[in-house]
């Protein structure tokens, strides 16, 4: 008597699609994609007005400086570290940025003094880090503080305006049919994913943030590793002031106000652990598209805007909590 077998598809099915579920939730970016299609799903019903093609186009924009500046301040947080200075740091990027465009026009040399400008700042964070041995909350709180004085300073409270069409390219119009701000991000996306996956620098900020004493031990270039986040974070915020300035057309002397909190909650909320060593880039930019859909949302809710830091704060301290949480339950490591 012949015992019936189950066709080989059959059997190897299940075991393949429960590999590939518990390896998408292993990934650090698996709690935020899950809440992300929820709270679409959400808001879509509730409004009847979020999935409309010019709010997602709207959402896409708007995300894409936060996005931008989130990827820099992503390699920081995976080498053990943070970077709350980027809210000023953007504000006298775009400063130097709008000063040159007015005066220049074009978008070559704008975007060229605002990436100069966020290196200068991003350099100085490392240098002071790295080698002068200063916690990396102390020196960039003091930059979110005396970076927003340089800008007062320097245009002495004045906006910046009449910059030109040629000088917002990158905050404006669209390319092969995608927006050219979300174009950009998605190719600093691309770089930073190559970046992280196939260089030895890349595979440095992993190993330092995960284990420092091991690294050590292993002889890899610490200071210079975390040095180069830094310069790295002046470079991604240089390129998002541009895009922004694009977008807005003026600088403000409050420009990029506040950018610090959505940043670091894009960095956690995505997925990248507060304690280094672990996440992705594609963590960093899913956060930030979460933190874009949860602002538009309340605003089509009508949610007074006094509630925006109170969501922000709660959901820093829920990611914590889950991803913890996550990775005790699979019993494993992303």
């Amino acid at each position: 008597m012949s015992v019936h077998q189950a066709p080989a598809s059959s059997r190897v099915w299940p075991d393949s699609a429960g590999s590939l579920l518990r390896r998408f939730l292993l990934t650090p970016e698996a709690p935020a994609l899950v809440f992300l299609v929820a709270l679409v799903t959400f808001f879509e019903i509730s409004t009847g007005r979020f999935l409309t093609p010019d709010n997602v186009e709207g959402v896409l924009a708007q995300v894409a400086v936060l996005g931008i500046v989130a990827l820099g301040v992503n390699q920081v947080v995976l080498s053990g570290e943070i970077d709350i200075s980027v809210g000023s740091m953007l504000g006298l990027c775009c400063v130097a940025a709008g000063y040159v465009a007015t005066a220049s026009g074009g978008i070559v040399l704008p975007l060229l003094a605002a990436v100069a400008m966020g290196a200068v700042a991003g350099g100085i964070n490392g240098v002071l880090v790295a080698w002068g041995r200063v916690p990396a909350i102390i020196v960039t709180l003091g930059g979110l503080y005396g970076l927003r004085g340089l800008i007062l300073i320097w245009t002495g409270g004045t906006w910046i305006t009449g910059v030109p069409r040629e000088s917002r390219v990158l905050g404006v119009g669209s390319t092969f049919g995608i927006l050219n701000p979300v174009l950009v991000l998605l190719l600093l996306l691309v770089v930073m994913t190559v970046v992280n996956r196939h260089t030895g620098w890349g595979r440095n900020v992993f190993a330092v943030g995960g284990n420092r004493k091991a690294a050590r031990l292993a002889g890899l270039p610490i200071n210079r590793t975390r040095f180069l986040t830094f310069l790295l974070v002046g470079l991604f915020v240089g390129i998002a002031a541009t895009v922004f300035l694009g977008r807005a057309g003026t600088v403000q002397s409050n420009t990029g106000a506040g950018l610090e909190l959505q940043v670091v909650a894009s960095v956690v909320i995505g997925g990248t652990s507060i304690a280094g060593g672990r996440g992705s880039s594609l963590a960093a930019v899913t956060g930030a598209v979460l933190i874009g859909v949860i602002l538009n949302g309340m605003i089509l809710m009508r949610v007074p805007g006094i509630w925006q830091n109170v969501v922000l704060g709660g959901l820093i301290l829920l990611a914590v909590s889950t991803d913890s949480l996550r990775r005790r339950i699979l019993g494993g490591r992303s």
